[in-house]
């Protein structure tokens, strides 16, 4: 399970961190000293003792809450911090990021963001969490990586079926076979294939997200997929993607050629 230590003097800190700890089914863990962290993992240490701070050099990422000048390679929070405020903490030291401190009068209500995305297969986890970074700000974690789940999917999807023409039984014979990453990195160095890119569009409006993901591809008949649920498609990796991402969002819309899927998920009220 999920921990973070905290060692905290302030009633009112505590109590929000012990309510956003619970409402993220993350383990909260009391401690007094440097010396009270123990060897089983954990998230963050989150104190408001700046004096007691290089104490734990050394023992995992430190939190400090204070309206004072941040401390250089220590991550911050200011003292009327939020859930969401916390959340992004959390979000962004699972991703190796350095946290950029948010204040609830910046709080966004809607936007729009564009990419152009390359065939960077190998890097997608990376690329949907730097596309999605703001999400933090809207959903809760047990949404939030259900969403990058899905949009991974799709991502993938794009790429490998959409602009790199692999067929599913291409990559069903390649992967039985174990041949599978030589294929894609042949499809990788065609000159013409190579060039081909994925758009994305990201709208967040009325309370409902919408990501548009077109690429480069000749599309394929949606109504052909196959349910990966079916005996005999179990073993198969093909529509798989597409059936997790249903799961995780309220809906999901191709256009005629196949080539552009439309995810949307409607916001917790």
């Amino acid at each position: 399970m999920k921990r973070i230590l905290v060692n905290i003097e302030n009633e009112t800190y505590l109590e929000r961190l012990e309510s956003f700890c619970i409402e993220e089914k993350i383990a909260l863990k009391h401690i007094s000293s440097p010396e009270d962290v123990d060897e089983e993992p954990f998230i963050v240490i989150i104190t408001d003792k700046k004096d007691e701070v290089d104490g734990y050099n050394g023992k995992g990422r430190v939190c400090v809450i204070t309206n004072e000048k941040p401390i250089s390679h220590i991550y911050c929070l200011k003292e009327n911090f939020t859930s969401t405020h916390l959340r992004l903490l959390v979000d962004t030291i699972f991703h190796g990021m350095l946290l950029t401190n948010y204040y609830p009068s910046l709080m966004p209500y809607d936007f729009h963001k564009e990419y152009t995305i390359s065939n960077d297969f190998f890097n997608i986890d990376r690329i949907v969490y730097a596309m999605t970074a703001d999400f933090v700000l809207f959903f809760k974690f047990s949404d939030l990586e259900k969403l990058r789940v899905g949009i991974s999917e799709m991502l993938t999807n794009s790429i490998e079926h959409g602009n790199l023409g692999i067929t599913a039984e291409e990559k069903f014979k390649a992967t039985e076979e174990g041949t599978y990453y030589e294929l894609l990195n042949e499809r990788l160095s065609d000159p013409v294939l190579s060039k081909r890119t994925t758009h994305i569009n990201i709208d967040l409006k009325d309370k409902v997200l919408k990501v548009t993901i077109t690429d480069q591809g000749k599309g394929f008949d949606t109504s052909k997929l196959p349910d990966p649920t079916d005996a005999e498609h179990l073993l198969k990796l093909h529509g798989r993607g597409i059936f997790i991402t249903k799961m995780y969002f309220s809906k999901i819309e191709y256009n005629d050629k196949g080539n552009q899927v439309i995810l949307i998920k409607e916001l917790p009220q």
